[in-house]
């Protein structure tokens, strides 16, 4: 099964946490249509994602939901997958819980939380499996603070970089993560936005990278190993994913906008 992707979840940065001046998300509700891909070329439509961010008087919170029908041997298996996540303003705590199925039956869940001291060192605890934990290192970053970073080295011009990414899909260590920042490509420049959304998209810069993800227990990046996914996203520097893939192996996804609706600020004392 496909792990769950989007660009507020796996977006990358360097560095330690974001102060709460950084660049705030826009608080919306999306939902995209999934197409299969295969080598690098898209098929027929296989499922959808629906994305929901809203911004808290603390932080923000995350739903996603990802439901495909894939063909196999055995015929038709319908899988989802459901991730819910709050995250602090200052990008030091989190809470997250995901969930799978497979043609209704529940295969998977994983909850827990992690906290990052001042120094941006900490500790993930997982209340399901029971009793484990892992260790955090410095410079982990979780999925709000790695979007807002992001849209930081975009603006400022960087070609890419590298980080290490946390969200708690599994009680591993985090990922390392190399991330390259380009040109829009011409296929993508004309992407059709959903009607009635023109006012939360317009006047939003553009932002495409690629990314790859890799496994950090035991292995070093730079020997060459390879990574355990790839990614691509379009996304607008509010944090609005516009178009999206996820590649492992030959095989994949990607994602295209259908539905946009920008969701009110909170009222905070």
């Amino acid at each position: 099964m496909l792990k769950l992707t989007s660009t507020v979840i796996l977006l990358a940065a360097a560095g330690v946490a974001v102060p709460a001046q950084a660049q705030e998300m826009q608080s919306h509700r999306a939902a995209y249509d999934v197409s299969i891909l295969e080598r690098g070329k898209p098929g027929n439509k296989v499922g959808s994602y629906a994305f929901e961010l809203k911004q808290t008087c603390d932080g923000y919170t995350i739903y996603q939901r990802m439901r495909l029908e894939m063909e196999s041997g055995r015929g038709s298996v319908v899988s989802e997958q459901q991730s819910q996540m709050t995250e602090s303003r200052d990008g030091r705590k989190i809470t997250f819980e995901h969930r799978s199925t497979a043609n209704g039956k529940q295969t998977s869940i994983v909850k827990g939380g992690a906290t990052l001291d001042q120094n941006g060192v900490g500790e993930a605890v997982f209340t399901d499996p029971q009793g484990q934990s892992v260790a955090l290192p410095a410079g982990t970053l979780f999925p709000i603070a790695i979007a807002r970073a992001t849209v930081k080295h975009a603006k400022a011009g960087d070609g890419g970089f590298d980080a290490l990414f946390f969200y708690g899909e599994k009680p591993k260590s985090p990922q390392a993560v190399n991330i390259l920042i380009g040109r829009v490509p011409k296929r993508l420049g004309d992407l059709e936005v959903p009607k009635g959304a023109e006012a939360v998209i317009q006047g939003q810069g553009r932002i495409y990278y690629r990314g790859g993800f890799f496994d950090t227990d035991g292995k070093d990046k730079s020997k060459g190993e390879q990574a355990a996914f790839e990614m691509s996203s379009l996304m607008l520097d509010n944090g609005i994913e516009l178009y999206g893939t996820h590649e492992e192996g030959d095989g994949g996804i990607e994602y295209h906008i259908s539905k946009l609706e920008a969701l009110p600020k909170p009222t905070c004392n």
